[in-house]
């Protein structure tokens, strides 16, 4: 792979985008006209909240960047053909890029801090910095563990937008008195986001898991499927992904019961259920690195449906569905 491609693929571009629209659908689509609709005032508005995502995606990027550094020799087996750290980037410079993305994060959270309005905690100032310093602990010791390092991804994939709900918090609680019927909707809505985040990505890297074995085994990186099999490690992962088929199956049924829309059943049967039966079919059928990482593909169409599958509430006319695409189409231009 030329270096102009391998280079921005160890960012990982495209689920830094999961990342944002994680927290952006979400919070634009669903918290935020629920506080309006009751008559409250958001504390995020277009600053506070770039400033909230951008902390939040370098973040993840630093985490990506340290990991690469800490599984370069790794890599060498698993993905040589994918190697940039070392290949054609020099490790050390790796480290000052970490350095320098770790500034602009405790740069983000400084302005987050001083530019929400008072009173406010200072969460913004210690929860990004102990992020950060639990991606390095599992880049460089909790990702060769059994289930410890996966749980801890997962966890953190799962709160990104649970972020949300800490600035908010008491305009949402101002705005249950108003209508507590709506407020506890869209509060559960950004709960399900951070469930079905933890569900897909604790799946998803059980199944990297597998698909490394061979590196791992090789440079002593003792995930379960080094220290009890693969056979074992593919039971595993599958009933987690069986957990993940019964997750999507008790959506469908709700929104069946309360929230009847055919167009959005049909997309939930097509876009998630089958997708996801489909990867634990793949993970129990598995015997080659392939096999696994083609269930990991077909998981990622998962994941990136359930960004919008998850709303409450589809558009039903061509004005509303353009009302939903300026909002969308506004955050990514700002």
């Amino acid at each position: 792979m030329p270096a102009y491609l391998a280079i921005p693929r160890m960012f990982r571009l495209p689920n830094l985008v999961i990342v944002f629209l994680t927290q952006a659908i979400p919070y634009w689509l669903v918290l935020q006209p629920a506080i309006i609709r009751t008559g409250g005032i958001p504390v995020l508005n277009e600053k506070t909240f770039g400033l909230l995502a951008t902390a939040t995606v370098l973040t993840t990027m630093a985490g990506y960047i340290i990991n690469d550094y800490f599984d370069r020799h790794i890599d060498a087996i698993n993905r040589p053909d994918r190697l940039v750290v070392g290949k054609w980037i020099p490790a050390p410079l790796v480290l000052l890029l970490y350095a320098l993305l770790q500034a602009g994060i405790g740069h983000c959270a400084y302005l987050l801090h001083t530019t929400l309005p008072k009173p406010h905690s200072a969460w913004a100032l210690w929860v990004f910095p102990v992020v950060s310093l639990l991606l390095l602990l599992y880049a460089w010791q909790l990702k060769c563990t059994p289930i410890l390092g996966n749980v801890l991804v997962a966890f953190l994939c799962g709160i990104t937008p649970l972020l949300l709900l800490i600035p908010e918090n008491r305009p949402l609680w101002l705005s249950a008195f108003q209508d507590p019927a709506l407020i506890r909707e869209a509060i559960g809505v950004v709960w399900l986001y951070g469930l079905f985040g933890f569900a897909t990505n604790l799946f998803r890297e059980q199944i990297k898991d597998l698909e490394d074995f061979q590196g791992d085994s090789s440079c002593g990186c003792n995930t379960i499927a080094v220290i009890r099999g693969v056979r074992f490690a593919k039971k595993n992962a599958g009933m987690t992904g069986v957990l993940l088929v019964l997750l999507v199956l008790v959506l469908l049924l709700f929104w069946q019961e309360k929230h009847p829309q055919t167009l959005r059943l049909i997309g939930g049967v097509v876009l998630l259920l089958l997708p996801a039966m489909l990867s634990v079919a793949l993970v129990f059928a598995a015997k080659e690195k392939k096999d696994f990482s083609r269930a990991s593909n077909i998981l990622k169409i998962v994941m990136f449906c359930g960004l919008f599958m998850l709303l409450p509430y589809w558009p039903q006319t061509a004005e509303e569905w353009r009302e939903q695409w300026i909002v969308l189409h506004n955050l990514i231009i700002n």
